[in-house]
């Protein structure tokens, strides 16, 4: 996951060509780099995935969902889409659940097998407010939530994850964000329920556990 607001090509494809060497599982990229990234991942086994309305998930439902349209016609795998946090803080959990099923509708127009992640920040809300949110998320059928975009405060790491997997189940997947300092905190993020890290470097995976 590369989030930098200065993003160049060249950034970006060294980014592709480390996650390839690496066998990671997926590279995420802004949809102003999804057709860069996925031209430089041709032939390799790591997916491509775009960021939808990263921050702050602000965009109209309807922008949304053609961004995610774009972005799968460019080239990208699956998508990873910031919720509606201020929709949602101004007591409208609804709209979070309508703007992600329209967005996976749409987007399974396109790429019927597409992998459809909500961000639901989890360093912002305590912990009642965070369970009724991602009900509202797992209410429209998205395949994994994922703690943060990874530019607002870090979420409270192990607990937010075990959090996330006693609410959505088995049967969605917890992608866990944050500046990983060793091995030692990715197995303790595996062991809370996540399924996926997303990391900003690779330098983490270079280490050995203590």
């Amino acid at each position: 996951m590369l989030l930098r607001p200065r993003l160049t090509t060249s950034q970006c494809v060294a980014l592709c060509e480390a996650a390839m060497q690496a066998h990671v599982a997926a590279v995420c990229v802004p949809p102003t780099h999804v057709a860069t990234a996925s031209a430089a991942l041709v032939g390799s086994d790591v997916k491509l995935v775009a960021l939808i309305s990263h921050p702050f998930g602000t965009d109209l439902p309807s922008i949304k969902a053609l961004a995610g349209r774009r972005a799968l016609e460019d080239g990208a795998h699956e998508l990873e889409i910031v919720v509606d946090l201020a929709a949602f803080s101004s007591g409208d959990p609804n709209h979070v659940r309508d703007e992600l099923a329209r967005c996976i509708n749409e987007a399974r127009e396109v790429r019927a097998e597409v992998l459809v992640r909500a961000v639901v920040e989890t360093g912002v809300f305590d912990d009642r407010t965070l369970r009724l949110l991602v009900r509202a998320v797992v209410a429209a059928q998205v395949d994994m939530i994922v703690t943060s975009s990874g530019l607002v405060p870090e979420p409270d790491g192990a607990l937010d994850v075990e959090l996330l997997r006693e609410e959505v189940g088995a049967g969605v997947g917890v992608k866990a964000v944050r500046a990983v300092r060793g091995m030692d905190e990715v197995v303790e993020l595996i062991a809370a329920g996540a399924t996926r890290i997303g990391v900003s470097t690779l330098d983490v995976f270079a280490e050995p556990l203590r």
